[in-house]
């Protein structure tokens, strides 16, 4: 692995996973230290939330795992812009959020958006 590469891994199942971390360790991974009830910040989240619900849009399920990748690579890049935006616009309020609940669980709702047509 390239030296210069700091990880980022929350506490996700597979990121805490015995074979994940021997792997890190193995491979000399560095991670930063993340504490165990952390605010999830991370727009991303929002983002595969807003592609799953326009998913359950469909009016076909995908029926095999290249018909799925094809339907998400669609949807990808037909994102519009504007919710681009409004996601990394919406890092402000959020961490006011983060900082009013002192670190704790916040009530933050992202601005709706419209998902079916």
């Amino acid at each position: 692995m390239h030296r210069n590469l700091v990880f980022q891994l929350d506490n996700a199942r597979a990121h805490t996973a015995r074979y994940t971390q021997q792997f890190l360790e193995q491979s000399d991974v560095q991670a930063l230290p993340w504490p165990a009830l952390s605010p999830d910040l991370n727009p991303i989240e929002h983002l595969w939330d807003y592609l799953q619900r326009r998913l359950d849009c469909q009016d076909h399920r995908s029926q095999n795992p290249d018909d799925l990748e094809h339907s998400l690579r669609w949807h990808w890049n037909v994102i519009p812009r504007h919710f681009l935006q409004t996601l990394v616009s919406s890092m402000g309020r959020r961490n006011a959020a983060v900082l009013e609940a002192q670190g704790g669980h916040t009530n933050y709702k992202p601005e709706p958006v419209l998902i079916c047509n």
